[in-house]
């Protein structure tokens, strides 16, 4: 199995696969050090929606998880993919990921338009974060936090957060979040792992603190059958539980 034979496949990052990593935001050298910055994290899924941050880049893990790499978004790094800015009606969203004690309403994967902060937008829809108060990971639409479901500190997890344009859910392992009627009708140009975008600046706020090592997004609500499907690979891959 791949991500890419499942259809509307939009943005595929891999930290396993270390010809994707890059110590410049334009490319540059490979980075294989450990505690080296990871400024370019390329996109597998043939959208060139690749990930850069030239500043505040988040750091590459050598052997993290089940012998593979991870990248350390602590200390506020992010990365940021920026495309032509199109409509979302569907979404579903992948990402492997380990919580840390440190983060405070940590954004896992955001997204927003140009020039318009994530949070601020009338029926706006992000995926996956960690609400700040207890523990829990989440979606967020409607002014709060939505489809929510416990979590515990260094503890690694496969999120799925799937928006069918009517409802959402958001699922951890194997326990899911209730329900909740929500429309997503928006326009985004914007992914941001790690952090959210605040505009105009494109600054971060409240950076997420933990690890990543592997984010998957379609534009489509996937099929129960689609969704175990990447849910399996990645459980395979990276020994989730």
């Amino acid at each position: 199995f791949s991500p890419v034979k499942i259809s509307n496949l939009d943005l595929w990052l891999d930290a396993s696969d270390g010809n994707t990593l890059y110590d410049a935001t334009s490319g540059g050298n490979l980075v294989t050090a450990d505690g080296s910055a990871v400024k370019r994290w390329e996109d597998k899924s043939g959208n060139s929606k690749h990930a850069t941050e030239a500043t505040n880049a988040p750091v590459l893990e050598t052997a993290e998880k089940n012998g593979l790499n991870a990248l350390n978004f602590a200390s506020n790094k992010y990365l940021t993919c920026t495309f032509n800015e199109k409509t979302f009606t569907q979404q579903t969203v992948f990402a492997v990921t380990r919580f840390s004690t440190s983060a405070n309403f940590g954004r896992v994967f955001t997204q927003s338009i140009l020039n318009s902060s994530d949070f601020s937008i009338s029926g706006h829809y992000i995926p996956i974060l960690r609400n700040a108060t207890n523990n829990q990971i989440c979606s967020y639409a409607g002014s709060a936090a939505r489809s929510t479901v416990s979590a515990s500190n260094n503890t690694w997890y496969i999120a799925r957060a799937r928006h069918s344009g009517s409802s959402l859910t958001l699922k951890l392992n194997t326990s899911e979040g209730s329900s909740y009627s929500h429309t997503l009708n928006r326009n985004f140009g914007i992914y941001r792992i790690g952090a959210s975008y605040v505009a105009p600046s494109g600054g971060i706020d409240t950076g997420y603190g933990g690890m990543i090592s592997e984010v998957i997004a379609y534009t489509r609500n996937l099929t129960e059958s689609e969704s175990d499907s990447v849910t399996n690979y990645l459980n395979n891959k990276w020994a989730i539980y």
